[in-house]
């Protein structure tokens, strides 16, 4: 009899503590990549060029990384779930851009603007078209707008290693 008690206790500290554990593999494995908007910047000399030691991003994310189902790292493509849209449909968008940055593991990886499609002012900075969201759930980051100048710069981090290895880690990279 007491040892039957003490395999039902036994099990029921097993049955609560397993209850407890999300279904999310990123919250368990503490990887994540997320979009935040940015609250101030400084860009650098007469650029669009988002000075990243000046950004001060929203507390929440716009897009959590489970709303990032997929991401083709040769086209830099982000496939979006239909949450993902919804925020990116909702946000106020400028002819002048709206910045965005990009997180891994809470670590600022590069930044951009949600910059329209319907803009006649260009862009020399990484860019997002809003627009094209509505499309196929998928949004394409792209160097500049409408696209680069020749003879313009501008680092592409798009596939930072701590972005590939975290999709990769999680069958999320095509």
């Amino acid at each position: 009899m007491k040892i039957r008690f003490i395999f039902s206790i036994l099990g029921l500290i097993v049955f609560f503590v397993s209850g407890c554990e999300k279904n999310d593999n990123n919250t368990r494995s503490g990887r994540k990549v997320e979009l935040y908007m940015i609250n101030s910047y400084l860009t650098i000399d007469n650029s669009l060029q988002i000075d990243e030691n000046s950004v001060i991003t929203d507390s929440l994310p716009l897009i959590t990384y489970s709303d990032f189902l997929s991401y083709d790292s040769t086209e830099c493509i982000f496939e979006l779930s239909d949450n993902a849209i919804e925020a990116i449909g909702s946000l106020k968008y400028s002819v002048h851009g709206s910045a965005f940055a990009i997180k891994a593991n809470d670590t600022l990886i590069y930044t951009g603007f949600f910059w329209p499609g319907y803009s006649s002012a260009s862009c020399d900075w990484i860019v997002i078209d809003p627009l094209m969201t509505n499309i196929d759930n998928k949004i394409q980051v792209k160097l500049g707008y409408p696209g680069l100048i020749q003879g313009q710069i501008i680092e592409d981090k798009r596939n930072d290693s701590r972005i590939i290895r975290i999709f990769k880690q999680d069958n999320k990279l095509k």
